[in-house]
């Protein structure tokens, strides 16, 4: 059952995320992958919009009241297949395209990557990350079942301090199969994997070449950790970074081409960026100043194209801006957020802390300084290593892009600032963007994290990165293999260690997890085992089963009489509280799905090895297969008399 649901889930995902786009932009005279993702684009814009207007007409949750059913979604997935049928022709003319084909095929092998990563996931963790994937799950059920607006988000948020647009989405698509966690899961994955077409569509932009493969580009994204790590995670940062790179793709295109259309249309993806995290701000800001300053001022009819630009992303960000103010007030709109109180929290200069936060940000903390990983070393070996590796790549600018392939990028971004066939224009936009956000991108945050901080803001800056390396394809055959090692490096200490941490669960054979102590907190271990993990692992495994843990728990104090009766009582109303908060956070989802959140994961991995064992030597297949072709294609273009490095 739950596969089918996937199943359909992800047909879903395709009809609605591109028929509604495609049917108002098919005739553009725009290139084939620009009309792929701006279809992709403007589908999901629009389907926030149908969802928004759905939940502000309707009272209550759609559970509830019978006049707005959740066939009424299902109604606006049937009006996508319909148009999808009267569209067949415009959408095989559209596959015919080379570019469009090659991006849809790495898209799906992509996809079917992080489903297998996504199989072997029991429980996320990783260094100090706590609860994400949870807030968003919960956020998601907010607007899925029409919660009250003084209901509370885990970690002490409000509703406002996050915008809501990939929630959005994700509940539209969970109005029509069931509000479970694994297709949660599926809905994130997709929306996040997204980011790879606007990278593909930018890669000329980057290069100069009117063809190129996309082949790199795939096995870069496949074996990069940052890449994965923000696909697999159910957070909306990589969502975010779909609309910013393809902002910029129509940006450029846009000046290049003199065209309105474009123009408007990128400034609508950063709008939607925005809607979907806080942490496109940097690149709004730019986009914005560099258009103003640089831009605008030649355009033709420019005032006009000024006021039209304003009004439709004025009118787009008050769909979430102005409900939010309307329901929770101006200060819980514009001050809820994390950077905004964590930076009220700040002592000392300002500047300060954001020179820190930058220098932390480009040296590794491993490198810097090595006992600031110390905290990780109070676990098994494979979590220790798996934790230094997290913090190594995740929160670093430079390495994010791999080992090899971040010095590497830094190297082709020397090379490429000194012309190599570039408008001086674009070149000039180049060298003030990736400044600028890097540098904005780590000063918005309001904490002072001496472990870096490059997860919060700066993934488009990485992706981007790694298609300009794709782009230099084909490489020299010594720095292909040593980009190929460094891919592997990365693949096995970032990506394969870290699922398979991730897929550790207690079992009859076997206890990775502690349970619950008297107190209601978490048990006193023994000494460290091989495959004990650390404090904040056990932490985001207590939020997976903590109505069960607590309810099995208080069965067992019922039963119980411990010599010290006090200590039972303050237990007792402990475990109590968190069954009460599955009330007041979730109105009883924990209570209706067997006090646990079920991950794809606990359904292909269990008591039996060979179950966790199946999904990573599939990925490890996919790898063998994704390297043979990526030495074929770099040996064969090695031949070529024209070499890309000169």
């Amino acid at each position: 059952m739950l596969a089918l649901e996937i199943l359909l889930t992800l047909v879903l995902l395709v009809v609605c995320g591109f028929a509604p786009g495609f049917f108002f932009l098919r005739r553009l005279r725009w290139s084939p992958l620009e009309k792929l993702c701006g279809s992709i684009g403007a589908s999901f814009v629009l389907l926030y919009l149908v969802f928004g207007i759905i939940y502000c007409l309707r009272p209550e949750g759609i559970w509830s009241h019978p006049e707005i059913p959740p066939g009424f979604f299902a109604l606006v997935s049937a009006v996508s297949l319909v148009l999808c049928f009267a569209m067949r022709r415009d959408i095989v003319r559209l596959c015919a395209s080379f570019r469009v084909r090659q991006a849809l095929t790495g898209f799906c092998f992509l996809l079917v990557w992080t489903l297998l990563i996504l199989a072997m996931i029991r429980n996320y963790s990783g260094a100090g990350w706590f609860s994400d994937w949870l807030e968003h799950f919960q956020r998601s059920l907010f607007f899925l079942q029409h919660f009250p607006a003084n209901t509370p988000i885990v970690n002490g948020y409000q509703v406002p301090s996050r915008p809501p647009a990939m929630n959005i989405l994700a509940a539209f698509f969970l109005a029509q199969t069931q509000d479970r966690f694994e297709i949660f899961q599926v809905i994130f994955a997709f929306l996040n994997l997204l980011m790879f077409l606007p990278c593909c569509l930018i890669l000329p932009a980057l290069s100069g070449a009117r063809r190129i493969s996309v082949l790199p580009l795939v096995a870069l994204f496949a074996m990069n950790p940052v890449v994965m790590q923000s696909v697999t995670y159910t957070w909306t940062k990589a969502f975010t970074a779909f609309y910013v790179v393809l902002a910029l793709g129509f940006y450029l295109a846009a000046g290049r081409k003199n065209d309105r259309l474009r123009m408007i249309v990128a400034f609508l993806a950063l709008s939607m960026a925005f809607l979907s995290h806080y942490s496109a701000g940097p690149y709004v800001l730019f986009l914005t100043l560099h258009y103003l300053l640089r831009v605008c001022w030649k355009r033709p009819r420019r005032f006009q194209e000024l006021v039209v630009i304003a009004a439709a992303c004025g009118l787009l960000l008050a769909t979430w801006f102005g409900w939010s103010i309307a329901v929770y007030g101006t200060h819980a709109t514009f001050a809820s957020n994390s950077s905004v109180t964590s930076m009220h929290q700040q002592n000392g200069s300002n500047l300060v802390k954001i020179a820190g936060n930058l220098g932390d940000s480009i040296l590794p903390a491993v490198l810097r300084n090595p006992f600031l990983m110390a905290d990780f070393n109070r676990q098994g070996l494979a979590g220790a290593i798996r934790d230094q590796a997290f913090v190594f790549y995740q929160t670093n600018v430079i390495f994010g892009m791999g080992l090899v392939g971040g010095p590497f990028v830094l190297w082709l971004l020397y090379r490429n600032f000194r012309g190599l066939g570039r408008s001086s224009a674009e070149r000039s936009f180049w060298l003030a963007m990736i400044p600028f956000c890097v540098v904005t991108g780590i000063a918005v945050v309001g904490e002072r994290d001496f472990l870096g901080l490059a997860h919060v803001t700066l993934l488009p800056v990485e992706i981007l990165g790694l298609s300009l390396l794709a782009a230099r394809f084909p490489l020299r055959r010594t720095l292909l293999l040593l980009v190929m090692a460094g891919c592997l490096f990365d693949f096995s200490c970032g990506i394969l260690l870290h699922a398979h941490v991730q897929s550790l669960e207690n079992s009859s054979q076997r206890s990775i997890f502690p349970g619950l102590s008297l107190l209601g907190g978490k048990e006193s271990s023994a000494a460290t085992a091989p495959d004990s993990l650390s404090a904040l692992a056990w932490e985001n495994w207590f939020l997976k089963h903590q109505y069960a843990l607590n309810r099995e728990k208080l069965d067992e104090l019922s039963r119980y009489r411990p010599a010290n009766a006090a200590v039972v009582l303050i237990g007792r109303a402990q475990m109590q509280k968190v069954l009460q908060e599955d009330e007041v956070y979730w109105h009883g989802w924990y209570a209706r799905h067997g006090g646990v959140v079920e991950f794809l994961g606990d359904h292909t991995a269990g008591e039996s090895a060979w179950r966790t064992t199946v999904p990573a030597g599939l990925l490890l297949l996919l790898l063998l297969g994704l390297l043979r072709a990526l030495l074929q294609q770099g040996t064969q273009a090695s031949a070529a008399p024209t070499a890309l490095l000169k």
